[in-house]
């Protein structure tokens, strides 16, 4: 009995301990005409780019095509350099969701990890909590219970940036731009650098 308490005890102390978040001073406010990441939502039009996927020692590129098809769901779809097409997935507020992987992409851990980080990458921010990390003031989205997104505050001329946090540990960041010469430009990558991924807007 004693030994079933103490484990029950050390895995409510492990998982209190993933849970929790570097926030401080979290609070909801009005955000109307602030400004962080602009988001892809923002474009009514079907965007291009050319996109490049590194995995450690590997990498994919070619062409993601990203479309926003009402103000909580977008769609897109991955095709490589030879015409095969990769994945086709759509994006709410909550996830992504895979209608197509290619079958040497089509593994469990594969999937998870694509679809959270293109999540990261394509999500529109909410920006409805803020707090402060390293008293730095920061807009907040809760994913679900360990996993957050922080965005910092940008003028219109700056990089937008972000980053993932799963717990109290950074896991990965994000840069996204935009200017009328390049269009949008994306570049994220995990803390430990195991993925790299870098979407340039095709403008023609």
């Amino acid at each position: 009995m004693m030994r079933n308490l103490w484990f029950i005890s050390i895995l409510v102390l492990f998982f209190s301990s993933c849970n929790k978040f570097i926030c401080t001073q979290s609070h909801t406010e009005n955000i109307a005409g602030k400004k962080a990441i602009s988001g892809l939502f923002d474009s009514a039009n079907v965007l291009k780019f050319h996109a490049s996927i590194n995995f450690r020692t590997s990498e994919i590129s070619g062409i993601l095509v990203f479309k926003k098809i009402n103000d909580s769901l977008s769609a897109g779809s991955f095709i490589n350099e030879f015409g095969i097409k990769g994945f086709d997935f759509t994006l709410s507020s909550k996830e992504t969701k895979f209608s197509y992987l290619f079958k040497k992409l089509d593994k469990w851990h594969i999937r998870r990890r694509l679809g959270s980080d293109l999540h990261f990458l394509f999500l529109r921010p909410e920006l409805q909590n803020t707090c402060f990390i390293d008293n730095k003031k920061v807009f907040v989205k809760n994913i679900n219970h360990s996993l957050f997104y922080v965005y910092y505050p940008v003028n219109e001329e700056e990089t937008g940036k972000a980053d993932m946090y799963k717990g109290a540990k950074k896991f990965a960041i994000l840069e996204q731009s935009y200017n009328k010469r390049d269009g949008f430009v994306l570049k994220m990558k995990h803390i430990r650098g195991s993925m790299r991924y870098e979407f340039g807007e095709l403008k023609n």
